[in-house]
């Protein structure tokens, strides 16, 4: 190979494996043809982009739905608000801990992610319609199945995360994974004001009705259109699923041409067990990443939690529903802070990439994920600390409702920028990612509101946002620790 070629080569010999883009060499014209990481066409990609963020929001939106009809629960099951507040309890551990029976199955080619979409989906249908007939004399038969429910809807977020990771490669993955939150996100700020609005016209069996209705609409949804993604299975999309493994209308990538008639193979997969999200707690990267991700969600929770009781103290002359509708401020903030961070992702990536092709080297993942991440910590902690006070002193609740937003914001903001960052280090394991960051960011907030309650009587909102602003800002160093070493643990990781 003459120089010209090996210095045209350098950056993609440079480049991650797992990233880099298929290419054929022509000797006599040292010139390369770039086969695309996945034969999807970008409205394709969009469309199944979609598709699981619909599916990702029965998770927040199930467990949020629920929170205004506690009282109207408690009555009608003659029980006390604590006794009801257990259901909520063993929803968010199961919450936790579901994915990681179904992210393992969704990572291995024995199975595939569509069987464990539409899995997941037909539990949380069958549950809803349980909990809508539940006697109100068994009291067991609604934790029981409240916990089915969770069972059901808790991995959808996870596996959205390695739908992603097999349709779009790392310079486009931002702006996808941003915008497949937005279910995960929205879920929490509109379950509130439906639940609330259905239980005070309808009753609490409604909420249920509801839920069956939406996720069986999601459920068929899936089925007709949503084609099998994983790579161990499809490879870039052009090899044929399994009969049992099809849209029944596949309409996504019709025009690819079928893979087996070029010869082409499904990518090695790994072998995955239910379990297989537990490996990736031995990798120091790993638990840097989480924890940070796992205590801005907690911030999240801590806000929604102790919404409606500060604001029926700091503001008296909102009723509630107008409380209930304050929750949207949240909603928006994932609209604009989903796919904003998702976008300045991939414009980083994007600058990387020129940086290799002039200077060479490899890419610097953690520094194109987390350049960001220091304007996003520093707004969260100053806005934590303003919000507490706002609502300690009665401040304008159009002034809380904007710091509001701009948590919510940075919440996004934050867990796109840690998703991203563990899908570049973990090809191939992007449900068992999704899993693991699911798990800590559950059982660290459950943990938290268990508490939040409790620290805020007795010392006031005000101190109470300000010991969470704190606690974020003796959080960041993790990130500043990421950024220094993890090329260095990765490298450990890939070597024999």
């Amino acid at each position: 190979m003459s120089t010209s070629q090996e210095k045209a080569l350098s950056p993609l010999a440079a480049a991650p494996l797992a990233e880099r883009t298929a290419t054929l060499e022509v000797a006599s014209t040292a010139s390369t043809v770039e086969v695309p990481y996945s034969v999807y066409k970008p409205w394709e990609k969009w469309l199944i982009v979609v598709l699981t963020s619909l599916a990702a929001m029965f998770s927040p939106l199930s467990s949020n739905v629920y929170f205004p009809a506690i009282p109207v629960i408690a009555t009608a099951f003659n029980t006390s608000i604590e006794r009801i507040n257990i259901t909520i309890t063993v929803y968010m551990f199961l919450q936790g801990l579901s994915p990681a029976v179904w992210s393992g199955l969704a990572d291995s080619a024995r199975c595939g992610r569509r069987p464990v979409y539409l899995a997941c989906l037909g539990l949380l249908s069958l549950s809803c319609v349980g909990l809508a007939l539940t006697p109100e004399t068994a009291y067991w038969l609604l934790v029981l199945l409240r916990c089915l429910q969770a069972a059901g809807c808790a991995s959808v977020i996870a596996l959205s995360s390695g739908t992603i990771m097999d349709i779009a490669a790392s310079g486009e993955r931002g702006i996808f994974l941003g915008v497949s939150s937005l279910g995960a996100m929205f879920g929490p700020c509109i379950g509130p004001v439906i639940g609330g609005v259905l239980a005070g016209k309808y009753g609490w069996r409604a909420i249920f009705w509801f839920l069956l209705a939406a996720s069986a609409s999601c459920f068929l949804l899936e089925l007709l259109f949503l084609p099998e993604t994983l790579r161990a299975v499809v490879g870039d999309g052009s090899i044929p699923a399994p009969k049992w493994d099809r849209p029944l209308l596949p309409l996504l990538g019709r025009g690819r041409r079928d893979g087996r008639e070029e010869g082409k193979r499904p990518e090695p997969g790994r072998r995955n067990g239910p379990l297989d999200f537990v490996r990736l707690f031995g990798n120091v990267d790993v638990c840097l990443i989480l924890w940070t991700n796992g205590v801005s969600f907690t911030m999240f929770y801590c806000i929604q939690t102790t919404l409606s009781p500060l604001f029926l103290i700091a503001y008296p002359y909102l009723s509630e529903t107008e409380i209930g509708l304050c929750y949207l401020a949240s909603g928006a903030g994932c609209i604009l802070g989903a796919p904003l961070s998702g976008r300045i992702l991939d414009i980083a990536w994007a600058r990387e990439e020129r940086r290799v092709k002039r200077h060479g080297g490899e890419i610097r993942v953690e520094h194109a994920r987390l350049s960001s991440s220091p304007a996003y910590w520093g707004t969260y902690v100053a806005v934590l600390v303003a919000y507490g006070w706002c609502v300690d002193r009665g401040v304008s609740v159009a002034v809380t409702l904007v710091l509001q937003f701009l948590a919510t914001c940075m919440t996004m903001c934050i867990f796109t920028v840690n998703q991203t960052l563990l899908m570049d280090l973990f090809p191939g394991r992007g449900s068992s990612v999704g899993a693991a960051n699911n798990i800590v960011r559950c059982l660290l907030g459950a943990v938290v509101i268990s508490i939040i309650d409790f620290v805020r009587l007795a010392i006031g909102p005000g101190w109470t946002f300000t010991a969470l602003g704190i606690w974020c800002l003796l959080t960041y160093p993790l990130v500043v620790i990421e950024w220094k070493y993890g090329a260095r643990w990765a490298a450990q990781r890939k070597s024999p």
